[in-house]
């Protein structure tokens, strides 16, 4: 969709354009708010009224809608052949029913902002207004992207041809993360994030009655000698000093005790940092999964729901985060790269680009688990992503 220039908002009351209350009045909109991949409409609204809010009548800033629910503010403050810089935030929440402890609580029941997504939209609705004020000489580009949770929101956003006409610098991303204290970010200058793949193994008999065996064809049995079975298959083509994960989770098939399964499914997440490791690791289990099923008499279907490259950070944008960590009396940590996976992968496979945590966790709280119903990181950090993040726009 073609960008039209944002304009002026009336509001009830008088405020600095960079109000660290104003952002916590944010924080709460949107953690009250949380809607799931690709239904962040409510969530987008917000987001475009409060940069509406901020900017005001300026002509310095565009906004673009690539897709629906995605929001993209341009900022045009360096000359037109500049290069521009990338942040980004990502806007979805998850199927998970928030702790009514927690200082606010979701109000769409069974959906929360449980991996700190209102934070991010918050810091950088933070840079936006921060950027509105001292008018930098850059050229950036403000991404709110939606569908991150499993969905491959930034590989629908890369796909969609929107960036292909901007020269791109660089791209930063921030995370929270309850494992730093508040007062600590920490990433590196390599991998940070692993390659994950969803897959899903079925196997499909024939029916019949238990006191019949010879009449069917059991998916329960083919699938349970494949859990059995293939972990040590994979060992056979994957190198055991080489970091590869790989987990079935959940297993549903059947319909009564004394009725042979026609049908099961397994559910299952790979975890590597090597894209050819991957590859390997899913020929096999497709292998693995279709001999087992001819030893039983059934058929295998072996198929990949999402994937996600490595997040690479680039080794020069992280020695910028440790100088501006210096220059602000931030402790920058060194970490090792995590299991986890991240969209933003897309950008960093495509641009120079620096993802790192945040810390949240205030000294003494116990430590609080990502996607869990007690995960809220307190209000404090927002201005501290913002000054990390404007720090290193004025590097660029």
């Amino acid at each position: 969709m073609s960008g039209f220039l944002i304009t002026c908002m009336k509001t009830n009351r008088e405020m600095s354009m960079f109000s660290e209350e104003r952002l916590k009045d944010l924080r709460k909109i949107l953690h009250e708010n949380p809607e799931l991949s690709f239904s962040e409409h409510k969530t987008a609204s917000i987001i475009k009224d409060f940069v509406s809010e901020v900017v005001g009548k300026s002509k310095l800033f565009i906004l673009h809608e690539p897709f629906e629910t995605s929001v993209v503010v341009e900022y045009k403050g360096g000359d037109p052949d500049d290069p521009h810089v990338i942040f980004r935030a990502d806007m979805d929440a998850l199927p998970v029913k928030e702790n009514s402890l927690n200082h606010y609580v979701s109000g769409n029941e069974g959906i929360m902002h449980a991996c700190g997504h209102d934070i991010h939209m918050t810091v950088l609705c933070g840079l936006v207004a921060k950027v509105a004020e001292d008018t930098p000489s850059k050229n950036i580009l403000f991404v709110f992207q939606p569908g991150e949770e499993g969905a491959g929101g930034a590989k629908k956003m890369m796909e969609s041809g929107f960036f292909d006409k901007y020269n791109v610098k660089s791209a930063f991303a921030l995370h929270v993360t309850d494992d730093l204290e508040f007062g600590e970010v920490g990433s590196n200058g390599d991998v940070l994030f692993a390659i994950p793949k969803e897959i899903d193994v079925v196997f499909k008999g024939n029916s019949g009655h238990a006191a019949y065996p010879e009449k069917g064809n059991d998916a329960l049995a083919a699938a349970s000698s494949f859990l059995a079975n293939v972990e040590h298959k994979i060992r056979k083509v994957i190198n055991p000093t080489e970091i590869f994960l790989m987990h079935f989770g959940k297993i549903s098939g059947g319909t009564a005790r004394n009725i042979i399964a026609d049908e099961v499914k397994i559910e299952g997440t790979l975890r590597s940092f090597d894209r050819n490791i991957m590859s390997l690791a899913s020929e096999e289990i497709k292998n693995t999964a279709e001999n087992t099923a001819k030893n039983f008499g059934c058929r295998s279907e072996v198929t990949v729901l999402g994937e996600y490259l490595e997040v690479r950070n680039d080794p020069d944008l992280f020695n910028m985060l440790k100088k501006v960590c210096d220059d602000i009396d931030i402790k920058c940590i060194e970490k090792k790269a995590g299991l986890v996976g991240e969209d933003f992968c897309y950008f960093t496979d495509r641009y120079s680009g620096l993802l790192f945590w945040i810390g949240t966790r205030m000294p003494g709280q116990e430590e609080k688990q990502l996607h869990s119903e007690t995960f809220f990181p307190l209000d404090e950090v927002v201005p501290e992503g913002v000054k990390i993040l404007f720090s290193l726009l004025t590097l660029q």
